[in-house]
């Protein structure tokens, strides 16, 4: 298994939580694999646009559900594939949105404007700017039928103040230039030209131009922006994940390179987006993939450790994003910065936060949900030891009266 290194800096957020509490917040939904049957809806019609060859382009989602699920207000993440902006298809998200969706949540993936001219030569910078800018107004667009939807046939049980946005790669990109990219930032001449003179980032792919496209969080996988001066310090947590050598989208800041290594256009990837978060205040958690030159390489096979410990530590994040719902400005201030080093560990991993804790309890939980540690807990810190509970991916909860504190994730080699 390759080695993770989790950089956890949940900071407090500038802003006031302004969606609700999810009924069915209990501990497990949202985190854990709690259902097994699923009801699967593909190919639903959210949009159309004309693409770059002035194709017009019908939009759809496919919608993973879990089956026999009571609750009628879920939160919904909507992904988003990869594949340059050139190839894949929204069926290489199906078994993520499945696994999503045992765990409590819908989850949808859609397609969106390619490139679809010649590959030959390569798309220049020029060509992939204008079908990023596409990207953005479809995936607007689909975030507008689902909330509209959910408003009025509520055909997916989605509760509309409950929705993140993630993506793969370039569905990475889209999700964070969604998020954080505004009308009013500074963008270039170059990208500038393909924005819509009258509906903005926002598109008209559908003709719900009048509903707002909020989210609540990104997961970005791979992912990058094209500048972190676009975010702001009332912007949605963000969780990502990326591997530090990536060889498409980088790291840190420089080019992407989706075709044979050409350097295509500058990013500033997953660490820059993580720094500039932390300097913000924005709720973020980044996970690196060390050592690695490979370009996504966490969910090359679902089924291996890491890919569940990225699915499970982004179910987590989402989670607490779901069912921590201070509503006064006391509870908000009560929510505390936790740290966990170090982190992977070989024996033991300090765990501290911020403020003196009285009569707390810390709760340890395996992959597959089992409470492996469970003590009182005092002061500033705790320790967790490797030879109490083994190797692998772990959840820490500490539970305290009248304090909200996120999750960490904790890995032993």
């Amino acid at each position: 298994m390759k080695r993770l290194l989790s950089i956890l800096c949940m900071t407090i957020p500038s802003f006031l939580f302004t969606y609700g509490q999810a009924p069915a917040c209990d501990g497990q939904r949202y985190i854990e694999e709690v259902f097994t049957d699923l009801t699967e809806t593909f190919d639903v019609k959210y949009g159309e646009n004309i693409t770059v060859t002035g194709a017009t382009k019908e939009l759809m989602v496919d919608v993973f559900e879990p089956a026999g699920d009571v609750e009628v207000k879920r939160p919904l993440l909507l992904l988003i594939h990869g594949g340059s902006f050139v190839f894949g298809d929204k069926s290489d998200l199906h078994d993520i949105c499945r696994s999503y969706a045992r765990r409590g949540y819908v989850a949808a993936t859609m397609s969106y404007r390619l490139f679809d001219g010649p590959i030959v030569p390569l798309p220049d910078s020029i060509a992939l700017v204008e079908v990023v800018v596409q990207s953005v107004e479809d995936a607007s667009a689909a975030l507008r039928y689902f909330k509209d939807n959910a408003v009025n046939d509520n055909t997916f049980g989605i509760d509309p103040d409950q929705i993140v946005i993630g993506g793969i790669s370039a569905g990475g990109i889209t999700s964070v230039q969604v998020a954080y990219m505004d009308d009013n930032d500074e963008i270039p001449d170059f990208m500038a030209v393909n924005i819509d003179d009258v509906y903005g980032l926002a598109g008209n792919s559908n003709d719900l131009t009048d509903v707002n496209t909020d989210v609540i969080g990104v997961l970005n996988f791979s992912g990058a922006i094209y500048n972190t001066a676009w975010m702001d310090a009332d912007d949605e947590p963000i969780y990502s994940v990326h591997d530090d050598g990536d060889n498409v989208v980088p790291y840190g800041v420089g080019y992407a390179a989706p075709f044979f290594g050409i350097p295509i256009v500058s990013l500033q990837g997953s660490e820059a987006v993580h720094g500039k978060a932390i300097e913000l205040g924005i709720n973020s958690e980044l996970v690196t993939i060390e050592n690695s030159l490979a370009h996504v390489s966490y969910f090359n096979n679902l089924s291996s450790d890491i890919a569940q410990e990225v699915l499970l530590g982004s179910s987590t994040f989402v989670e607490n994003l779901v069912c921590n719902d201070p509503s006064s400005v006391e509870e908000l201030s009560a929510l505390m910065s936790t740290t966990a080093y170090p982190n992977p560990s070989d024996s033991e991993i300090l765990i501290e936060w911020s403020a003196d804790l009285k009569d707390a309890r810390l709760l340890v939980f395996d992959q597959l949900g089992k409470l492996v540690i469970e003590k009182e807990v005092s002061g500033f810190s705790t320790t967790v030891s490797k030879e109490n509970i083994g190797t692998g991916f772990f959840i820490a909860k500490i539970e305290a009266a009248d304090v909200n504190i996120d999750a960490i994730q904790l890995l032993f080699r």
